[in-house]
């Protein structure tokens, strides 16, 4: 039943997926103890609504410009749970900040499969992934994926190479600009903490979850990559990049300074991606009903234990 209804991208599946992060945000407030409810937070929650909603939009106009997936909204279902999963993401500014940055760059870097204007591009990319790295500092790992567009889609040139490094640099030049203009260059200082200790996730809020994710993940990833690699001419160019971009932000995670589960944002793009293409593999539909369901579950879970 929720697959049917999801198998195709409409106005109503949008406005749906709009009331389900509604409520996931309700919820979340609710279930929070001692909660101070004044205007500002009201205002707060308002905010981290509308951005995650504009967050959604620009996912769905990656998805289907790029053609990483069919016309359907399995892929905006999916991050709608994901968050609910992980509700610690809601009240991670930096964070969301840094992942809509991101898409950015994601947006870019995707579209490089066209011949299009390639060197605006990779400037363009590394720039906002140079951006996402002032607020969030491991962000910076990324650079892996303009380099592998680059590798995939045919785009070898000297100037291709560099253009990439230009970006990036040239949005710490405007940074260290505007520090040294309110006079706080001196005191800046790009924190790169790690923190190895996984111990956060043995609580079952976390657990549950993680293990559905990561378990489905190693699942799905084989059978969907030898399906698109051997049938699918125009997604499997950018397969290579995108299986880049979920290693990339597993390897996010690890060192990430706080482990609440927040830190599992950076993976729910590629992710979604994953998924909604092995949902449009499957023929039986009580299968995708019962995968959807089981994410439902988890959410459902995660957010009242």
């Amino acid at each position: 039943m929720i697959a049917n209804f999801f198998n195709k991208s409409t106005p109503v599946t949008t406005f749906t997926i709009f009331i389900l992060i509604t409520l996931v945000i309700l919820v979340s407030i609710f279930s929070t103890p001692a909660i101070d409810f004044s205007f500002t937070f009201f205002l707060k929650k308002l905010a981290v609504l509308s951005f995650l909603m504009l967050t959604l939009l620009l996912v769905q106009f990656i998805t289907k410009k790029n053609g990483l997936i069919k016309d359907n909204a399995f892929d905006l279902l999916l991050i709608v749970l994901f968050i609910a999963m992980f509700p610690k993401v809601i009240s991670e500014f930096k964070l969301l900040g840094a992942h809509f940055v991101l898409l950015l760059a994601f947006r870019r870097i995707y579209s490089l499969r066209t011949i299009k204007n390639p060197k605006e591009k990779l400037f363009d990319s590394s720039f906002y992934i140079g951006v996402a790295t002032i607020i969030y500092p491991w962000c910076i790992l990324y650079m892996v994926l303009p380099y592998a567009a680059i590798i995939n889609f045919n785009k070898r040139t000297i100037r291709n190479v560099l253009l990439p490094l230009v970006g990036l640099i040239t949005s710490f030049i405007i940074y260290a600009s505007y520090l040294m203009l309110i006079d706080k260059f001196d005191t800046y200082e790009m924190d790169f903490t790690t923190n190895f200790v996984f111990t956060n996730y043995n609580s079952l809020n976390l657990l549950i979850p993680l293990t559905l994710l990561l378990g489905f993940i190693i699942w799905v990833i084989f059978p969907t990559t030898l399906k698109i690699i051997s049938i699918n001419s125009d997604l499997k160019n950018a397969w290579f990049v995108l299986t880049v971009h979920l290693i990339v932000s597993i390897l996010i995670i690890i060192p990430a300074p706080v482990k609440n589960g927040s830190e599992f944002l950076f993976l729910f793009f590629p992710t979604a991606v994953l998924f909604t293409n092995y949902l449009q593999m499957v023929k039986e539909k009580w299968f995708k009903d019962v995968f959807l369901y089981l994410f439902v579950a988890a959410a459902i879970v995660s957010i009242f234990l």
